[in-house]
């Protein structure tokens, strides 16, 4: 039996944060970091809730959220004990709360102490990962990022509002709107995709497509900024139900080794995966069609897509590869066994198009270095 699911609530526009204001718990935790603190976004939260909520504040994720930032944000939460936890920020502050209760509720398990779910209401302010409405969470153990999945992680709500967006750099910008176009090409492509998650896939690729350089070049104007905060929601509820691919699975990998922003990390990559799924050849050339790209057959269906992605990364200022990026050559082939290994067992390969043998990987490593 296949399953499709809707959740959590949605809710946006611009009188979104008032529904803040409806909350009756009494203690409150939120978790972001300390850019959000000092921008004072926090305010934007903490001023709709109820003068009578006790909140506490954990500040201190960091780009790629370690264990360590994991456990210490748990004792925090053990000692706290919130009614409902509000995560405010990019992927990392959405990912590093979902580990955290994760972890919680293993451990009360563990001492039989009553496991009552926590609400749990995510805010981005980034529109990048989705994270606000899937039930995954990546967190980072030394050079490895581990993938979690686990329906405890899914938010009750997703919070989208704009005026977190407006402080972006370009370059986040970029890196995260790229991240938005690998989850919903790769759950268009994914051999787990359906119906429901198709439709909202290719509707997210068709708002990055009208709206990612616009909304790069002038992060102010609010249609554009909006339509990919939207395209980022709906490629998180895609992914979240068909799953990703090998695009994700090297990018963890690469991003954790050589410390690069997962969305650039995606987008470096992207063309590369897109070559070697053969076996998508004609999901390729279907989003072409629905972009309006020649497609008269299959192969220049996905050859438009490729010259797509291409010359999108370039509008952006992404690197061709990691060569370009400046990464090392002899640090890299050092990593590539490691690399293999975190790739065949992350979570997002089981359902890509292409099965690669460990040759296949290798000579997709090496295109992505040297960008041939």
């Amino acid at each position: 039996m296949k399953e499709f699911r809707l959740q959590p609530k949605i809710l946006f526009g611009e009188d979104s944060l008032e529904y803040l204001k409806t909350l009756k718990y009494k203690k409150v935790m939120i978790i972001t970091d300390e850019v959000i603190t000092q921008l004072k976004l926090v305010d934007l939260v903490t001023n709709n809730l109820s003068p009578m909520t006790e909140v506490k504040i954990f500040d201190k994720v960091e780009p790629n959220p370690s264990i360590i930032t994991i456990e210490n944000g748990l004792k925090d939460f053990i000692d706290f004990e919130p009614q409902c936890v509000i995560a405010l920020g990019g992927g990392s502050s959405i990912d590093a709360c979902k580990g955290i209760l994760y972890f919680a509720y293993k451990l009360y398990k563990e001492l039989d102490k009553d496991n009552k779910k926590i609400f749990f209401i995510a805010i981005p302010t980034t529109s990048g990962t989705g994270s606000e409405v899937t039930s995954y969470s990546v967190v980072t153990q030394g050079e490895h990022k581990i993938a979690l999945a686990n329906d405890l992680m899914l938010p009750d709500v997703a919070l989208l509002s704009t005026k977190f967006l407006g402080a972006l750099p370009a370059k986040v910008v970029a890196d995260t709107g790229m991240d938005v176009l690998t989850h919903s090409l790769e759950a268009y492509v994914s051999t787990n995709a359906n119906p429901f998650s198709s439709s909202l896939a290719m509707k997210s690729i068709k708002l990055i497509f009208e709206n990612l350089v616009t909304h790069y070049n002038d992060r102010k104007i609010e249609g554009p900024k909006e339509n990919v905060q939207f395209a980022s929601c709906m490629a998180g509820i895609a992914f979240d139900n068909s799953s990703l691919g090998i695009n994700h699975s090297i990018a963890h990998s690469i991003g954790a080794k050589f410390h690069i922003a997962h969305g650039r990390a995606n987008a470096i990559i992207m063309p590369y995966v897109i070559e070697v799924n053969t076996e998508a050849n004609k999901r390729y050339y279907e989003i072409s069609k629905e972009l309006g790209l020649p497609a008269d057959t299959i192969e220049e269906g996905k050859s438009s897509l490729l010259s797509f992605v291409r010359i999108l990364k370039e509008k952006l200022g992404i690197e061709k590869c990691l060569k370009d990026y400046g990464v090392d050559f002899e640090d890299f082939k050092r990593e590539i066994p490691s690399m293999l290994s975190d790739i065949k067992k992350d979570i997002c390969t089981e359902y890509n198009p292409n099965k690669l043998t460990d040759e296949g990987y290798i000579r997709l490593l090496l295109k992505v270095y040297f960008g041939e």
